[in-house]
């Protein structure tokens, strides 16, 4: 097993083991959850400084591309994955899969990706161009492309979103996905992003149920991934089971993500906050040796919004 496989360990120290890497702050989407910081601001790396970067990183086992829309800088997307394919890093691009086409999916494969990630949360071509203002053909194009990567060696990964527009479309979400020939599928638990004014959160009883259903109705080759939920699985009543995982949060701990512009941060979503740059004396491969005071707090205290916006008063 390749994915998630950072967080399948719950972190007990803290080392430098991931990396999310923003090729690209730009983006062909508007979507409200992700383009949330510091987005579509002109900054990014050429992938020949991404490598610099990766070569003072000598114990990185995952590098994930992201943006921004990587595949705007494809070429450097490739030049990376191949060079980590060459130090036996597994690799990972975060895409919305609208500029891929044949010829690019293959290119990547024989470069040595290992997933392909990708955001499937509606299942008609009208509500999905309703919600992200784009044309209805871009969600056949996606659709096609998922579709071959998922006949290639790539790991495909579809990821839902569960929040306010998908909770009660789960089942046919997840069918969706089963027939375009993915067999990995993460749903991610909706965030409280307070630096975005995000609050379409998924209801307590309407993610129980969803999970419920998805675990019950999961077809034996399919492996199911439920993040953001491993810190009150228990509480609801989650047990994980073969092909059913609740990966561990490893956001500050295993894992940083470094902006366009040498910005480190903690986490780009759920918790943005820069603890230093690489480019004004920060050393991502001693970081934690002395850690900056922001990490050092995130790190004593583990907030995590998701718990918090799911049990307000603490679980119960």
């Amino acid at each position: 097993m390749t994915y998630k496989s950072l967080e399948l360990n719950k972190p007990l120290t803290w080392e430098l083991e991931g990396l999310e890497v923003g090729v690209t702050s730009n983006c062909n989407f508007r979507c409200d959850y992700c383009c949330a910081y510091n987005r579509n601001d002109g900054q990014g790396l050429a992938g020949s400084e991404v490598i610099r970067i990766l070569e003072e990183l000598p114990h990185l086992k995952r590098v994930r591309l992201s943006g921004g829309e990587v595949t705007l800088r494809y070429q450097d997307c490739l030049e990376i994955v191949a060079y980590c394919a060459s130090r036996g890093i597994q690799t990972q691009l975060n895409s919305n899969g609208s500029l891929l086409n044949g010829e690019r999916i293959e290119q990547l494969a024989q470069a040595g990706l290992t997933t392909i990630h990708i955001s499937f949360n509606f299942t008609t071509a009208e509500k999905f161009s309703d919600y992200y203002g784009i044309h209805p053909s871009v969600y056949r194009k996606i659709r096609e492309n998922i579709a071959l990567f998922a006949k290639t060696s790539v790991d495909t990964v579809l990821e839902t979103l569960l929040f306010s527009e998908t909770e009660h479309h789960m089942r046919e979400i997840s069918d969706h996905v089963y027939d375009l020939g993915v067999r990995t599928h993460e749903i991610q638990n909706s965030i409280v992003m307070d630096h975005s004014g995000w609050r379409a959160i998924a209801a307590r009883e309407a993610l129980k149920a969803a999970v419920e259903d998805l675990i019950a109705r999961r077809k034996e080759d399919m492996t199911l991934y439920f993040t953001c939920m491993d810190r009150f699985m228990d509480a609801l009543g989650f047990t994980e089971q073969p092909g059913v995982y609740f990966p561990h949060c490893i956001e500050g701990k295993k894992q940083l993500h470094l902006h366009g512009n040498g910005d480190i941060l903690i986490s780009e979503l759920c918790h943005p906050v820069i603890i230093g740059n690489i480019y004004s004396g920060t050393s991502l491969k001693d970081i934690y040796q002395p850690m900056p005071e922001a990490l050092a707090d995130f790190l004593e205290r583990q907030p995590c919004p998701a718990l918090d916006a799911l049990f307000p008063a603490g679980v119960k």
